[in-house]
């Protein structure tokens, strides 16, 4: 049983190293990939974002006209915010690390306190008459 509690961990503990490492990966990926949108012309972006002819039962044209001028202003302010972006990403790796850090000290507790606990359950048991039981309960009332 033992055994079994360990690698339970073990893959855990692995899919979690490895979920954290992905996470910090596509943070850096994505704040690089930041400054390749800042350069994308609105005009672009608004040719490319045409509304489709079985959603226009659905939505006002004039909106998807709004949303598609609020997302240009967006992109186009992205290079101003390009040296925020990368603060950003300067301190959320090392807290995705630190997240890591604690979710493997959990996973850690938890696996140590499963065993604890299955050693305990193993040793033997005493067998209470019931003279003693009822000394006990008298005991604890007082």
């Amino acid at each position: 049983m033992t055994a079994i509690i360990w690698g339970v961990f073990a893959v855990l503990a692995l899919l979690w190293t490895g979920g954290a490492a992905l996470l910090a990966q596509l943070i850096k990926w994505s704040v690089s990939g930041m400054a390749l949108v800042g350069e994308a012309s609105t005009g672009a972006l608004a040719a490319a974002t045409t509304m489709p002819a079985w959603l226009s039962p659905f939505i006002d044209p004039a909106l998807w006209t709004a949303v598609q001028q609020a997302v240009a202003g967006i992109v186009a302010s992205l290079p101003a915010m390009m040296p925020f972006l990368g603060e950003v990403a300067a301190w959320l790796v090392p807290a995705v690390w630190v997240g890591w850090g604690m979710g493997f000290l959990s996973l850690l507790t938890l696996a140590l306190a499963s065993t604890w606990l299955l050693r305990r359950s193993r040793l033997p048991v005493h067998h209470v008459k019931a003279g003693h039981l009822m000394a006990l309960w008298r005991a604890f009332r007082r």
